[in-house]
């Protein structure tokens, strides 16, 4: 009985640290655009309250956007070929990318960052 709670004590544990304990992440995005932010939307998921931090450069000036999901909002936008960036989350996936409104041809940009949030997310 005794090994029986141990061991459930320390799956409880596990647990909660996975969900709990906010981990640094980094992350990276090489030709990032985004044709329509209404039709598909990924990047990445922060938590709500999570300060998302980003850096983005392009080989010529564009339009850079980074469009909240779930709250179907431009949370930052800037022009020229580079740029640094941050915004709380509300608990959202955020996409990164150049603003590529229809066939004319769109040229991408790179994107790296960082953020901290658990390694689960409920």
């Amino acid at each position: 009985m005794t090994v029986v709670g141990v061991s459930a004590a320390i799956v409880v544990a596990t647990f909660l640290v996975l969900v709990l304990v906010p981990v640094p992440q980094h992350f990276t995005m090489n030709g990032a655009a985004i044709y329509d932010p209404n039709t598909t939307c990924t990047g990445i998921y922060a938590t709500q309250g999570t300060t998302v931090n980003f850096h983005w450069s392009a080989p010529s000036p564009i339009t850079f956007f980074v469009v909240g999901c779930s709250i179907n909002q431009v949370v930052y936008e800037g022009n020229g070929t580079s740029g640094s960036g941050a915004f709380v989350s509300t608990g959202s996936v955020y996409q990164f990318g150049a603003g590529c409104p229809g066939p004319v041809p769109c040229v991408p940009a790179d994107v790296s960052g960082s953020f901290t949030s658990p390694l689960l997310v409920l």
